[in-house]
């Protein structure tokens, strides 16, 4: 096993033994699991890999042929759980209670939430459109933690439960992208906040925020995400300088499975309880965190606290 050794670890870009979906077959069955933002990319992955492993999945998005083609295809690897498509925008009226009251009809009690939707926002703050710019903040924070407060009464009253959300890399310093980049900080933050209040009210429910690796998606070409009429302005230059070599038919990037199957492992296996409230960066071996945290005081994870939101100072 690696060793956790400097915050090195290997760099992981496709699922490895430690997470493998065999490993973790059958282990959600019983499980319902709730994941939104399922009609493309690595939602549809995340989908396919809890229904692997035995749970039912409820499958959120706006798109709803895109979640009908998903149920079939969930439904022909004749997994033990089964596979609903439930057609809602994450911002609706009322849309985190209204979600959990339909997939509870459907399925039963909430065990699993999966905050996948997301999106993003390129666009200098200087010169940006606040609204288009607080509507990140609104899909990547508000909605997210609106899901939670709906499924949390039921978990903690079953005293069970695991919460997830897709993060990202929070150590970047990229121009133009403060709205996308600091929604994600703080739906980290929000998970680690949420660990403190749940080890008195509900110590068997985790929560996770998971940074998924590099991963092309077409995220940044939807309509709105970026801002083309100041693609001139010095920031979207920088930007795309940093990024211009980021070519996803050259550049090796992470697959949508090894997100997947981290997710599958962090809510599957209890061992993992131990890192609850804990940023998880999936391009990193999962068992090598684990084995850290399950040194007295959670070793460099408690030491150094590391896998939090942290503002360092001398």
């Amino acid at each position: 096993m690696n060793t956790y050794v400097n915050s090195q670890l290997e760099m992981m870009y496709e699922s490895y033994d430690g997470i493998a979906p065999q490993k973790y077959a059958g282990k959600l069955q019983g499980k319902v699991a709730l994941i939104t933002g399922t009609s493309s990319g690595i939602g549809r992955s995340i989908a396919k890999a809890f229904a692997s492993a035995g749970a039912s999945v409820a499958l959120v998005a706006r798109r709803e042929p895109e979640l009908l083609s998903l149920v079939d295809e969930i439904t022909a690897m004749g997994v033990q759980g089964k596979a609903v498509a439930i057609v809602a925008d994450v911002l609706g009226h009322n849309a985190g209670p209204e979600i959990v009251r339909r997939v509870e009809e459907a399925l039963g009690p909430i065990d699993i939430l999966i905050n996948n939707a997301g999106i993003t926002r390129i666009s200098p703050i200087s010169v940006e459109d606040m609204e288009r710019w607080w509507r990140v903040y609104e899909v990547n924070v508000l909605a997210p933690v609106s899901l939670c407060n709906a499924v949390l009464p039921s978990m903690v009253e079953r005293q069970t439960g695991v919460l997830i959300s897709t993060g990202s890399y929070g150590q970047l310093d990229s121009p133009a992208m403060s709205a996308y980049i600091s929604s994600k900080i703080a739906l980290s933050k929000f998970h680690e906040l949420l660990a403190t209040e749940l080890e008195a009210e509900s110590p068997n429910t985790s929560t996770f925020s998971v940074h998924p690796g590099f991963i092309w998606t077409g995220i940044g070409t939807r309509p709105d995400e970026v801002n083309n009429a100041q693609m001139k302005h010095p920031a979207m230059q920088s930007l795309f300088s940093m990024f211009g070599s980021m070519d996803p038919a050259t550049m090796k990037m992470q697959t949508p499975q090894l997100c997947a199957d981290t997710m599958v492992a962090l809510a599957a296996d209890p061992a993992y309880k131990v890192l609850s409230g804990r940023h998880i960066n999936s391009t990193q071996p999962l068992p090598s965190i684990l084995e850290e945290a399950q040194k007295e005081g959670k070793g460099r994870l408690g030491s150094e606290r590391l896998h939090l939101v942290n503002i360092t100072s001398l």
